[in-house]
């Protein structure tokens, strides 16, 4: 019996004999890891290849589309006297903030910068939303600001900037959001029959500073859009008509613009 007590000697009989024990019970738990490390990095570079994929697919399949637009836009616009103008972007919109101009595409304007059309890209944190601008001067004014925007949640949510105006018209304040820096300019602007045609001219959004203006749709709103189509320009220049021949004719008075020093 004590002969077959001294045959069953520990496992480990020793320090050097623990550490190589340890050591391979370390190596053999690493095996598991290094698979699950290779699996992971292996769906990690298929999926950057199938995302690579498909951006690919769908630049290419924008293009055209893209072609089309710009087509459509530079003859839309020759009828307007507008040429191609990505030169001139600060001068033509003047109103948006550099930053925000980087996002300008396909823009065009006539030779004295007094009317400008682009599309414009803006950032939305991990978002982009998609717009077509109009910036136009009105001749003889020098207004404070003043904005309109079709009101929905992103409109009715916005806090601080100008005060909010309220006008005497339930209709118009049920669906547009007006802000004036102003009261008094606010009001003689919208007048009874500014107020009908900017209810008629449903989707435009504008903010007037000085004698420009900066008029635009949300091309996601837009029920007829179509990428390739740019009839958002359509409702914008029948905007910019309608808008100059229906200024008030006591701005100019009121308001009158900043003379140049001789």
């Amino acid at each position: 019996m004590s002969n077959g007590r001294r045959l069953r000697g520990p496992i480990v009989s020793g320090p050097s004999e623990k550490a190589n024990f340890e050591a391979s019970g370390r190596t053999l738990a690493a095996v598991p890891g290094d698979s699950t490390l290779i699996v992971v990095m292996s769906v990690t570079v298929l999926v950057t290849l199938v995302c690579f994929v498909i951006i690919v697919v769908v630049a290419r399949r924008a293009a055209p589309l893209q072609k089309a637009r710009r087509q459509a836009m530079a003859a839309m616009c020759a009828q307007r006297g507008l040429v191609p103008s990505g030169a001139n972007l600060g001068r033509d919109f003047s109103m948006l903030p550099s930053i925000e101009r980087t996002g300008l595409t396909n823009a065009f304007s006539s030779p004295d910068g007094r009317l400008a059309a682009a599309d414009l890209i803006r950032s939305e944190g991990k978002s982009a939303a998609f717009f077509s601008v109009l910036s136009f001067t009105v001749p003889g004014v020098n207004m404070p600001m003043v904005s309109v925007d079709p009101r929905n949640m992103f409109t009715g949510a916005v806090v601080g900037g100008a005060p909010t105006l309220e006008l005497e018209s339930d209709e118009f304040d049920r669906r547009f959001v007006v802000r004036a820096k102003d009261r008094r300019s606010g009001m003689m602007l919208l007048d009874p029959g500014m107020m009908q045609w900017l209810l008629d001219c449903d989707h435009v959004s504008f903010v007037m500073i000085g004698d420009r203006v900066l008029a635009s749709v949300n091309r996601a709103t837009e029920p007829s859009h179509n990428p390739s189509e740019p009839v958002e320009f359509e409702l914008l220049f029948k905007f910019y008509d309608g808008f100059l021949a229906r200024v008030p004719a006591i701005l100019p008075s009121e308001y009158p613009a900043v003379q140049s020093p001789r």
